[in-house]
Formats: structure tokens, sequence, C-alpha cells
């Protein structure tokens, strides 16, 4: 069996549509919404290091358990 090396995930940051001047994030499993912020955050920033911090768990996750979590 090859080794992964590349996991499934990635980040999208956006303006909040409810409101315009927050930002939510969500996580991509190889394209598809897996988990989406439960709140909006003030800055891109802010919600783009949300979703890195839940990013490392899901990485961590996916390498401990050598498939995607469910």
């Amino acid at each position: 069996m090859a080794e992964r090396t590349t996991h499934p995930y990635s980040i999208d940051v956006r303006r909040c549509w409810r409101v315009p001047d927050r930002f939510v994030c969500s996580i991509l499993e190889k394209g598809t919404p897996r988990r989406h912020s439960p709140q909006s955050y003030a800055t891109f920033d802010e919600a783009r290091q949300a979703a890195q911090e839940r990013l490392r768990q899901l990485v961590f996750e996916w390498q401990l358990m050598g498939r995607e979590p469910r």
C-alpha cells in the first residue's frame, strides 16, 4: 500500500452573507464541504486561524487512522 502524503482537506474563508462585515470559514474534503464554522469572525485572519486549527486536528486524525475520519 502506498503511503499517502497529501491530505484531502482545504480551507475556504469568505464574507458572511448575513453580516457582510464578518467572515465565516469551512473545511472542504475533496472539494465538498465537510465542516462549517459555528460562528462568524471579525477578520479574515481570525476565520483563517480558526479553520487552520480545526484542519490540524483533521489532518492528525487522517494520518493516525489511515483513512478519512467520519
